[in-house]
């Protein structure tokens, strides 16, 4: 994303296309996989930032201004790695476990019966996040934030129609690895579902350390409403859409 009582653990396998959604909020989960495999894919996530940390740190991560001095495209520098992180950790969180492929299970409830209310709750998302972030521009002077989430948005027309493929391949597969495995796996070994919200949000927070402090707060935040609110409605769908939308619109409507 860019920003301006103790479960019972199901150790049988899962039946194919079996739709495990989102229980109600305060509720625990029912875990999808072992312990280790979420372990695991916790230590990648951390991995990953601690790495562009240290590269921020080490000046390696390209800014602004060095783009425009002639660096390679950001679509090669910044676009191709989000893409293939990205696709990697829902691989990760979609296919080594219980079943072959448990995409249909992360993603719960989604039909056509349901567009028009989740087309709502992601408008309403949508709305909120970029409410809040107008906000945070008007009352600290923020502009476009720091200098890599500046570096991160395009600008030639190349750019910006990559740009759109990211914005939707990121923000479906962020969704499926916090709001749908993470959420469902932590709120089940936790015994406690709103801890599975809570604590995929600081790992989201995390995940994007690299933008400024602030920035990862604030997306820690959005983490809390959009894994809310996909608990709430049993489905990734709005916060898949408002998560689409959201880095769309900070790419496009500035």
């Amino acid at each position: 994303m860019i920003a301006r009582g103790n479960a019972p653990r199901d150790r049988g396998p899962l039946k194919q296309g079996a739709c495990q959604a989102p229980v109600a909020a305060g509720a625990a989960e029912t875990a999808l996989a072992p312990l280790w495999h979420t372990a695991l894919l916790v230590a990648l996530i951390l991995s990953v930032a601690c790495t562009g940390l240290l590269l921020q740190y080490r000046g390696v991560t390209v800014s602004e201004p060095a783009v425009r001095a002639g660096y390679p495209s950001r679509i090669w520098v910044h676009y191709l790695p989000l893409l293939v992180v990205n696709l990697a950790l829902t691989a990760y969180s979609c296919c080594l476990f219980r079943q072959p492929n448990a995409l249909g299970a992360l993603l719960g409830n989604i039909g056509w019966g349901r567009t028009v209310k989740d087309l709502a709750a992601a408008g309403l998302i949508l709305v909120l996040v970029q409410g809040a972030e107008f906000a945070y521009s008007s009352w600290f002077s923020a502009g476009q934030g720091t200098p890599h989430v500046a570096a991160l948005l395009p600008t030639s027309p190349l750019e910006r129609a990559v740009w759109v493929l990211v914005a939707v391949t990121v923000g479906f597969c962020e969704e499926v690895v916090y709001r749908g495995y993470l959420q469902t796996q932590l709120g089940a070994f936790t015994g406690r579902g709103w801890l599975g919200v809570l604590l995929q949000a600081a790992l989201f927070g995390l995940a994007h350390a690299e933008q400024g402090r602030a920035t990862a707060l604030r997306i820690l935040v959005y983490g809390l409403l959009l894994g809310g609110v996909a608990k709430r409605s049993r489905s990734l769908a709005p916060s898949i859409l408002a998560h689409i939308g959201i880095d769309l619109t900070s790419a496009f409507l500035r």
